[in-house]
């Protein structure tokens, strides 16, 4: 274990797009990010799915960087991040936000597999290290940030939220 007190900041920052993609004949859904100026949309059949395309969110992606000792976290699993609005008790992200104190946040760490059905989500060093990074200089002004996987959210392509555009967005004063 590191035994810095980790000065995270974005490093690799890329805009674009998180593209969301059903199969019609297994349900399943699949996102990626495209760094492209329009959203690609093109249907295709690979392997048993037929992929068409659902929406797309402007969004961006990064890595983080530690300041004090150069680590560096790689987010190559999280394809955005999303403010949840979820309010369902019976979700664990809404059951999350409904126990936060005002000016609290709940984000959602987005991967491609929003039906997890290949058992993967986003690592759980990248939820510690956005955590980090989300909740520093913000505990004097008695706020708190809370990142989660997406795999908490009972069907993240249902949930209510706002995909983060840009890095404004994540400044919290």
């Amino acid at each position: 274990m590191s035994a810095c007190k980790h000065d995270w900041f974005m490093s690799n920052l890329r805009h674009g797009f998180l593209v969301v993609e059903g199969c019609w004949e297994c349900g399943a859904r699949s996102s990626f990010f495209s760094a492209e100026p329009i959203p690609p949309i093109d249907e295709y059949h690979e392997g048993r799915h037929f992929w068409s395309f659902m929406g797309s969110f402007q969004t961006m992606k990064f890595d983080l960087e530690c300041r004090a000792c150069g680590t560096r976290i790689s987010l190559d699993d999280v394809n955005g991040l999303m403010l949840s609005e979820c309010k369902d008790p019976g979700c664990q992200v809404g059951a999350l936000n409904n126990q936060q104190e005002p000016g609290s946040l709940v984000y959602v760490a987005l991967c491609a597999d929003s039906t997890h059905t290949t058992g993967e989500c986003v690592s759980g060093g990248g939820i510690e290290a956005l955590n980090q990074y989300f909740n520093r200089n913000i505990e004097d002004l008695g706020r708190r940030v809370i990142v989660v996987p997406c795999k908490m959210c009972n069907s993240v392509d249902k949930c209510r939220g706002t995909v983060i555009v840009d890095v404004g967005l994540t400044d919290i004063e």
